[in-house]
This record gives structure tokens, sequence and C-alpha cells, in this order.
């Protein structure tokens, strides 16, 4: 009688075990569907759905990670190439600059170094006609000089002018003269002192025949409407 009644017991929890497996097997295929249905609606494939849903989240988080750190990735990008393109055009205004100022530093230097040529050429126009007088040609001569002259020496030399080309006739005196050097000594504005080494040759009727003289002078030259001429000539010893 034990044994019937163990039988029984037995066959009956197997037969509740039974039916608990064939209820857990069709609650996870229900699930299975479930979780189907939700994938079509969503559009993503049926396959991609029995992924584990942390796994999921996971990958939507890092692929928003990668979505915020693109348009990061550009701005930090366009940010340097606007940093570098800011420091080419600083070292190009730079450069601009500094090409100017010297560019005026050089024109500076070219024009006041033409001005004082023209001081000394001036200088020495004015002493060779001056030392170079021909009795053939001496009011022609004295002229020359004067149109050279301006200021006091004009004045000076003006009044004497008629007494030097009687003694040049007279004497029948020949003069050529030459610069043998010429420097600036110092200039203010429109006016300059240069300093000279010359030598003339003079012929005469008294028996001087191409005899050499020398001369140091000191020449001020001042401007006179668009040239540049004598205003005074000291001799130096």
């Amino acid at each position: 009688m034990a044994a019937d009644v163990n039988e029984e017991a037995v066959s009956e929890a197997l037969a509740e075990l039974a039916e608990a497996e064939a209820a857990e097997a069709e609650a996870r295929a229900e699930a299975a569907r479930a979780k189907a249905t939700a994938a079509r609606l969503r559009g993503v494939e049926p396959d991609s759905a029995d992924e584990d849903p942390a796994d999921a989240d996971a990958e939507g988080a890092e692929g928003a990670e990668d979505g915020e750190l693109e348009p990061r990735g550009w701005w930090a990008r366009i940010g340097a190439v606007a940093v570098a393109v800011a420091v080419v055009t600083i070292l190009a205004i730079a450069s601009m600059v500094v090409t100017g100022l010297m560019l005026v530093e050089h024109q500076r230097v070219v024009a006041q170094r033409a001005h004082q040529a023209e001081l000394v050429a001036a200088a020495r126009e004015g002493v060779i006609a001056l030392l170079s007088i021909d009795y053939n040609r001496a009011k022609a001569d004295v002229q020359h000089v004067l149109d050279l002259s301006t200021g006091t020496f004009k004045d000076d030399f003006t009044r004497g002018a008629e007494d030097f080309v009687k003694t040049a006739e007279q004497s029948k005196a020949v003069t050529v003269g030459t610069v043998k050097s010429a420097a600036l000594e110092k200039e203010s504005g429109d006016t300059g002192v240069v300093l000279l080494a010359a030598s003339s040759t003079v012929t005469n009727a008294n028996g001087a025949h191409q005899d050499p003289r020398a001369w140091r002078m000191s020449v001020t030259v001042a401007r006179d409407g668009a040239q540049y001429k004598m205003s005074n000539v000291e001799f130096v010893p």
C-alpha cells in the first residue's frame, strides 16, 4: 500500500513539473514574440532586438558621445585654422609695416644724400667759374660767376665786376681752375658750407705761363629759387 502511495505521489510531482516547464516555455515564447513585435515597430532587425538592453543602452550612449565629439572636433579644427590665419595675417601686416618703415628711411637717406650732393656740386661749379677767367671773354665769364652767386657774395662781386674785367683784359690773363676735392662741412636746411681744395693755372702778359696756384676755400651755398648758389667765399690759409 505504501508503494502505491509513493508511486502516485511521484507521478503527480512529475506531472506538475512538466506543466511548470511547459508554462515556462510558453512564457519564453511569448516574451520572444513581444520583443520581435517591439523591434518591428522600432524598425530594428529582429536579431538585434535580442540584444541585451544594457548593451543597447551602452551603444546608444557611445553613439551619443560620438555625435557630441564630432561637432566639437570640427569647432576645434576651425578654431585652430582661425588662429593660424590670424597669426599669418599679423605677421604679414608686421612685415608690411617694417618694410614700409625701411622704405621710408631709405627714401629719406637717398633724399638727404641727393641734397648734400647738390650743395657740393653748386660749390664746385661756382669755384671753377670764379677761377676760370679768359680775358678774351672776360665780361661773359664774370657774368657767369654772378649767375652762380647770391646774397652777400653776389653783391660784393657785382661792385667789383667792372674792375675785374678791366684787369683781366689789360693783363691778358687766362686762368683755368679745377677742383681737386670737395666735402660738405655742415648743412642747415637750404644752406651748407663746403670745403674745397682747388688749383688754377695762370697765363698773362706779365710772363706767367700756366703757372700753378693752389687754393683752399670755404664756400657757403644757399638756395636761390630752384638752384643752389654761392653766397659767401672765404680763402683758407
